[in-house]
Protein backbone atom coordinates (compact mmCIF):
# COMPACT_ATOMS: atom_id res chain seq x y z
CA UNK A 1 0.00 0.00 0.00
CA UNK A 2 1.53 3.43 -0.87
CA UNK A 3 -0.84 5.63 0.77
CA UNK A 4 -3.17 5.58 3.13
CA UNK A 5 -3.70 4.07 6.76
CA UNK A 6 -3.35 0.49 7.49
CA UNK A 7 -4.04 -1.01 11.31
CA UNK A 8 -3.64 -4.94 12.23
CA UNK A 9 -3.40 -7.43 15.09
CA UNK A 10 -1.06 -9.74 16.93
CA UNK A 11 -2.06 -12.14 13.75
CA UNK A 12 -1.47 -10.22 10.99
CA UNK A 13 -5.20 -9.68 9.86
CA UNK A 14 -6.32 -6.35 9.20
CA UNK A 15 -8.16 -4.35 11.34
CA UNK A 16 -8.58 -1.06 9.59
CA UNK A 17 -7.47 -0.04 6.27
CA UNK A 18 -8.01 2.85 3.68
CA UNK A 19 -7.98 0.32 0.91
CA UNK A 20 -11.27 -1.37 2.39
CA UNK A 21 -14.76 -0.08 3.45
CA UNK A 22 -15.17 -0.81 7.04
CA UNK A 23 -19.25 -1.65 7.79
CA UNK A 24 -20.47 0.67 10.05
CA UNK A 25 -23.90 0.70 12.26
CA UNK A 26 -26.77 2.74 10.53
CA UNK A 27 -29.82 1.87 12.33
CA UNK A 28 -31.76 -0.83 14.36
CA UNK A 29 -35.28 -2.46 14.96
CA UNK A 30 -36.79 -3.73 17.68
CA UNK A 31 -39.67 -5.93 16.30
CA UNK A 32 -40.37 -6.47 12.81
CA UNK A 33 -43.07 -3.96 10.72
CA UNK A 34 -45.06 -6.84 9.86
CA UNK A 35 -45.33 -10.30 9.94
CA UNK A 36 -45.97 -11.71 6.36
CA UNK A 37 -47.08 -15.52 7.91
CA UNK A 38 -47.49 -17.24 11.12
CA UNK A 39 -48.06 -20.83 11.75
CA UNK A 40 -47.43 -23.18 14.82
CA UNK A 41 -48.15 -26.46 12.48
CA UNK A 42 -44.36 -27.81 10.87
CA UNK A 43 -41.96 -27.58 13.40
CA UNK A 44 -43.71 -23.53 13.99
CA UNK A 45 -43.61 -21.11 10.87
CA UNK A 46 -42.52 -17.70 10.73
CA UNK A 47 -41.60 -14.77 8.28
CA UNK A 48 -41.14 -11.56 9.44
CA UNK A 49 -40.35 -8.09 7.34
CA UNK A 50 -37.80 -5.22 8.71
CA UNK A 51 -38.84 -1.97 7.09
CA UNK A 52 -35.86 0.12 6.90
CA UNK A 53 -35.70 3.92 5.51
CA UNK A 54 -33.15 6.71 4.33
CA UNK A 55 -29.93 4.07 3.50
CA UNK A 56 -28.65 4.72 0.21
CA UNK A 57 -26.42 1.31 -0.47
CA UNK A 58 -26.77 -2.01 0.52
CA UNK A 59 -26.54 -2.69 3.52
CA UNK A 60 -25.53 -5.84 5.63
CA UNK A 61 -27.84 -7.24 8.54
CA UNK A 62 -27.88 -9.29 11.48
CA UNK A 63 -29.93 -10.40 14.02
CA UNK A 64 -30.12 -11.25 17.59
CA UNK A 65 -31.45 -14.80 18.76
CA UNK A 66 -34.18 -14.65 21.53
CA UNK A 67 -34.92 -18.26 21.72
CA UNK A 68 -33.08 -21.72 20.77
CA UNK A 69 -35.47 -21.62 17.52
CA UNK A 70 -33.72 -21.44 13.91
CA UNK A 71 -33.42 -18.10 12.33
CA UNK A 72 -32.28 -17.03 9.05
CA UNK A 73 -32.17 -13.46 6.73
CA UNK A 74 -34.32 -15.08 3.61
CA UNK A 75 -34.62 -11.86 2.00
CA UNK A 76 -33.07 -8.43 1.56
CA UNK A 77 -35.15 -6.44 -1.11
CA UNK A 78 -34.99 -2.52 -2.78
CA UNK A 79 -37.63 -1.45 -2.52
CA UNK A 80 -36.80 1.96 -4.16
CA UNK A 81 -36.12 5.18 -2.76
CA UNK A 82 -33.56 4.18 -0.49
CA UNK A 83 -36.16 1.92 1.59
CA UNK A 84 -34.93 -1.77 2.11
CA UNK A 85 -36.87 -4.67 3.47
CA UNK A 86 -34.99 -7.68 5.31
CA UNK A 87 -37.08 -10.97 5.86
CA UNK A 88 -36.11 -13.15 8.43
CA UNK A 89 -37.34 -16.65 8.75
CA UNK A 90 -37.63 -18.45 11.86
CA UNK A 91 -38.85 -22.01 13.60
CA UNK A 92 -40.42 -22.79 17.15
CA UNK A 93 -44.20 -21.35 18.25
CA UNK A 94 -42.86 -18.70 20.72
CA UNK A 95 -44.37 -14.93 19.87
CA UNK A 96 -40.56 -13.47 20.73
CA UNK A 97 -38.98 -11.78 17.59
CA UNK A 98 -35.53 -11.09 16.59
CA UNK A 99 -34.58 -7.20 16.68
CA UNK A 100 -32.23 -6.63 12.99
CA UNK A 101 -29.43 -4.45 13.22
CA UNK A 102 -27.83 -3.09 9.57
CA UNK A 103 -24.56 -1.73 8.80
CA UNK A 104 -22.77 -0.24 5.80
CA UNK A 105 -19.76 1.68 4.54
CA UNK A 106 -19.37 5.07 6.57
CA UNK A 107 -20.71 7.38 3.49
CA UNK A 108 -24.12 5.36 4.49
CA UNK A 109 -23.91 7.30 7.74
CA UNK A 110 -24.29 10.68 9.35
CA UNK A 111 -21.13 11.11 11.70
CA UNK A 112 -21.50 13.77 14.50
CA UNK A 113 -18.86 15.32 17.55
CA UNK A 114 -16.11 16.77 16.87
CA UNK A 115 -13.30 14.17 18.37
CA UNK A 116 -12.39 10.74 16.47
CA UNK A 117 -10.33 9.22 14.05
CA UNK A 118 -11.96 9.22 10.01
CA UNK A 119 -9.66 6.88 7.03
CA UNK A 120 -10.14 7.79 3.41
CA UNK A 121 -9.13 6.37 0.37
CA UNK A 122 -7.29 7.44 -2.59
CA UNK A 123 -10.84 9.31 -3.94
CA UNK A 124 -11.51 10.98 -1.21
CA UNK A 125 -14.44 8.81 0.27
CA UNK A 126 -14.52 7.52 4.35
CA UNK A 127 -12.93 3.86 4.31
CA UNK A 128 -13.58 4.07 8.86
CA UNK A 129 -15.30 6.90 10.95
CA UNK A 130 -14.68 6.13 14.54
CA UNK A 131 -18.23 8.28 15.46
CA UNK A 132 -20.21 6.02 13.21
CA UNK A 133 -19.83 2.74 16.13
CA UNK A 134 -17.91 0.69 13.74
CA UNK A 135 -18.52 -3.31 13.29
CA UNK A 136 -16.62 -5.37 15.30
CA UNK A 137 -16.77 -8.90 14.76
CA UNK A 138 -16.23 -11.61 17.72
CA UNK A 139 -16.56 -14.39 15.92
CA UNK A 140 -17.40 -16.63 12.48
CA UNK A 141 -17.83 -20.42 11.55
CA UNK A 142 -18.47 -22.06 8.07
CA UNK A 143 -21.50 -23.86 8.06
CA UNK A 144 -23.36 -26.60 6.30
CA UNK A 145 -26.68 -28.29 6.36
CA UNK A 146 -27.82 -31.94 6.49
CA UNK A 147 -29.31 -33.21 3.31
CA UNK A 148 -32.32 -34.23 4.75
CA UNK A 149 -34.12 -32.35 6.99
CA UNK A 150 -35.75 -35.25 8.75
CA UNK A 151 -34.30 -39.18 9.33
CA UNK A 152 -37.43 -40.39 7.77
CA UNK A 153 -40.84 -39.19 5.94
CA UNK A 154 -43.50 -41.76 6.73
CA UNK A 155 -46.93 -41.77 5.15
CA UNK A 156 -48.87 -43.14 8.27
CA UNK A 157 -52.04 -41.30 9.40
CA UNK A 158 -52.26 -39.51 5.94
CA UNK A 159 -55.79 -39.44 4.15
CA UNK A 160 -55.65 -39.93 0.28
CA UNK A 161 -59.06 -38.40 -0.29
CA UNK A 162 -58.65 -34.49 -1.28
CA UNK A 163 -55.61 -34.17 1.30
CA UNK A 164 -57.43 -33.53 4.45
CA UNK A 165 -54.48 -34.69 7.14
CA UNK A 166 -52.23 -31.88 9.01
CA UNK A 167 -49.02 -33.40 7.64
CA UNK A 168 -47.14 -31.40 10.61
CA UNK A 169 -45.68 -34.67 12.36
CA UNK A 170 -44.50 -36.17 8.70
CA UNK A 171 -42.53 -32.94 7.95
CA UNK A 172 -41.30 -31.21 11.28
CA UNK A 173 -37.70 -31.28 11.11
CA UNK A 174 -35.14 -32.71 13.28
CA UNK A 175 -31.40 -32.88 11.97
CA UNK A 176 -28.84 -30.24 12.11
CA UNK A 177 -25.08 -30.06 12.41
CA UNK A 178 -23.64 -28.67 15.41
CA UNK A 179 -20.43 -26.73 15.87
CA UNK A 180 -18.78 -24.49 18.70
CA UNK A 181 -18.04 -20.62 18.97
CA UNK A 182 -16.52 -19.94 22.57
CA UNK A 183 -15.92 -16.54 24.16
CA UNK A 184 -19.09 -14.74 22.52
CA UNK A 185 -20.89 -11.76 24.36
CA UNK A 186 -23.69 -12.66 26.07
CA UNK A 187 -25.77 -10.76 23.43
CA UNK A 188 -24.50 -11.86 20.05
CA UNK A 189 -25.92 -11.13 16.72
CA UNK A 190 -25.70 -12.70 13.42
CA UNK A 191 -25.39 -12.52 9.43
CA UNK A 192 -26.26 -15.41 8.08
CA UNK A 193 -28.21 -15.68 4.03
CA UNK A 194 -30.56 -18.65 4.04
CA UNK A 195 -29.05 -20.58 1.18
CA UNK A 196 -29.59 -23.85 1.90
CA UNK A 197 -33.23 -25.34 0.55
CA UNK A 198 -34.77 -28.80 0.33
CA UNK A 199 -38.34 -30.10 -0.54
CA UNK A 200 -39.34 -33.24 0.80
CA UNK A 201 -43.31 -35.44 -0.63
CA UNK A 202 -45.00 -38.22 0.36
CA UNK A 203 -47.71 -39.86 -2.13
CA UNK A 204 -50.78 -41.30 -0.44
CA UNK A 205 -53.65 -43.27 -2.50
CA UNK A 206 -56.78 -45.34 -1.96
CA UNK A 207 -59.87 -46.35 -3.65
CA UNK A 208 -63.55 -47.93 -3.51
CA UNK A 209 -65.64 -49.85 -5.72
CA UNK A 210 -69.62 -49.26 -5.30
CA UNK A 211 -71.60 -52.03 -6.75
CA UNK A 212 -75.53 -51.14 -6.87
CA UNK A 213 -76.42 -54.54 -8.57
CA UNK A 214 -75.30 -58.12 -6.56
CA UNK A 215 -72.01 -59.83 -6.48
CA UNK A 216 -71.30 -62.93 -8.56
CA UNK A 217 -67.83 -64.43 -7.81
CA UNK A 218 -66.60 -61.04 -7.30
CA UNK A 219 -68.05 -59.28 -10.54
CA UNK A 220 -70.87 -56.67 -10.23
CA UNK A 221 -74.03 -57.57 -11.92
CA UNK A 222 -75.73 -53.82 -12.57
CA UNK A 223 -74.08 -50.56 -12.27
CA UNK A 224 -70.88 -50.13 -10.40
CA UNK A 225 -68.15 -47.67 -10.15
CA UNK A 226 -64.58 -47.51 -8.95
CA UNK A 227 -63.09 -44.34 -7.14
CA UNK A 228 -59.32 -43.75 -6.84
CA UNK A 229 -57.92 -40.85 -4.88
CA UNK A 230 -54.25 -39.66 -4.69
CA UNK A 231 -52.93 -37.01 -2.35
CA UNK A 232 -49.41 -36.01 -2.25
CA UNK A 233 -48.64 -34.15 0.48
CA UNK A 234 -45.21 -31.62 1.01
CA UNK A 235 -43.00 -28.75 2.51
CA UNK A 236 -40.55 -26.72 1.53
CA UNK A 237 -37.35 -26.12 3.87
CA UNK A 238 -34.67 -23.39 4.05
CA UNK A 239 -31.58 -23.67 6.08
CA UNK A 240 -31.05 -21.99 9.62
CA UNK A 241 -28.90 -21.63 12.96
CA UNK A 242 -30.73 -21.75 16.39
CA UNK A 243 -27.28 -20.53 19.37
CA UNK A 244 -26.93 -21.86 22.81
CA UNK A 245 -24.78 -20.21 25.10
CA UNK A 246 -21.49 -21.23 22.35
CA UNK A 247 -23.60 -24.08 20.47
CA UNK A 248 -24.59 -23.46 17.39
CA UNK A 249 -26.68 -25.57 14.76
CA UNK A 250 -27.31 -25.70 11.68
CA UNK A 251 -30.87 -26.92 11.03
CA UNK A 252 -33.72 -26.64 8.75
CA UNK A 253 -36.77 -24.20 8.89
CA UNK A 254 -40.34 -24.96 7.30
CA UNK A 255 -40.99 -22.20 5.15
CA UNK A 256 -43.90 -23.38 2.98
CA UNK A 257 -46.19 -26.71 3.08
CA UNK A 258 -49.23 -27.76 0.51
CA UNK A 259 -50.61 -30.98 -0.50
CA UNK A 260 -52.00 -31.49 -4.13
CA UNK A 261 -54.56 -34.09 -4.65
CA UNK A 262 -56.04 -36.23 -7.88
CA UNK A 263 -59.86 -38.25 -8.27
CA UNK A 264 -61.00 -40.39 -10.43
CA UNK A 265 -64.23 -42.34 -10.79
CA UNK A 266 -65.06 -45.14 -13.34
CA UNK A 267 -68.08 -46.05 -13.95
CA UNK A 268 -69.14 -49.56 -15.85
CA UNK A 269 -72.67 -51.29 -16.45
CA UNK A 270 -72.39 -55.13 -16.42
CA UNK A 271 -68.53 -54.84 -17.03
CA UNK A 272 -69.15 -51.83 -19.89
CA UNK A 273 -67.16 -48.52 -19.62
CA UNK A 274 -70.06 -45.93 -19.17
CA UNK A 275 -67.97 -43.04 -18.53
CA UNK A 276 -66.19 -41.13 -15.42
CA UNK A 277 -65.42 -38.21 -13.71
CA UNK A 278 -62.02 -36.94 -12.45
CA UNK A 279 -60.51 -34.19 -10.73
CA UNK A 280 -57.42 -32.29 -8.41
CA UNK A 281 -56.78 -29.70 -6.58
CA UNK A 282 -54.61 -27.75 -4.06
CA UNK A 283 -50.42 -26.41 -4.47
CA UNK A 284 -48.29 -28.61 -6.74
CA UNK A 285 -45.06 -29.34 -4.85
CA UNK A 286 -41.50 -28.19 -5.66
CA UNK A 287 -38.65 -30.61 -7.21
CA UNK A 288 -38.15 -33.63 -4.35
CA UNK A 289 -34.12 -32.76 -3.90
CA UNK A 290 -31.87 -30.50 -1.57
CA UNK A 291 -29.63 -28.21 -2.86
CA UNK A 292 -27.32 -25.14 -1.51
CA UNK A 293 -26.14 -27.18 1.00
CA UNK A 294 -22.41 -26.37 0.71
CA UNK A 295 -20.55 -24.48 3.09
CA UNK A 296 -21.84 -20.68 4.08
CA UNK A 297 -20.96 -18.44 6.60
CA UNK A 298 -22.04 -16.85 9.76
CA UNK A 299 -20.59 -13.69 10.96
CA UNK A 300 -21.14 -12.88 14.83
CA UNK A 301 -21.30 -9.35 16.75
CA UNK A 302 -22.25 -7.64 19.89
CA UNK A 303 -25.74 -6.36 19.72
CA UNK A 304 -25.14 -4.64 23.21
CA UNK A 305 -22.59 -2.49 21.43
CA UNK A 306 -25.08 -1.17 19.11
CA UNK A 307 -28.52 -0.60 21.61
Amino acid sequence: MSYGFLATNNSNEVLISSDTKNLHFLQKRTSPTTVSFTSNDYGGMRRLIYSFSNINTVPVPFFSVPTSDYYAISRLEDKGSNNWDVEIIRSGTSTSTPEVYLFAPPSAGSPSGNYGMAVYNSDGSSSFDSRLKPLVITGGQSVSHPSNPRTSFSSSGLNAQYCPTNASSTFTPTEYNSYTISNQPSKPIFSFFSLAQAEREVSVSDSQFECDGFDVYNNCVGASRTYYWTSKYWAFYRGGISWDNGSLRAGWIVVEKGCNWTYKKDSEFLGIGTGGDSGSGGNWPYSNETINTTANSIIVSNGASYD
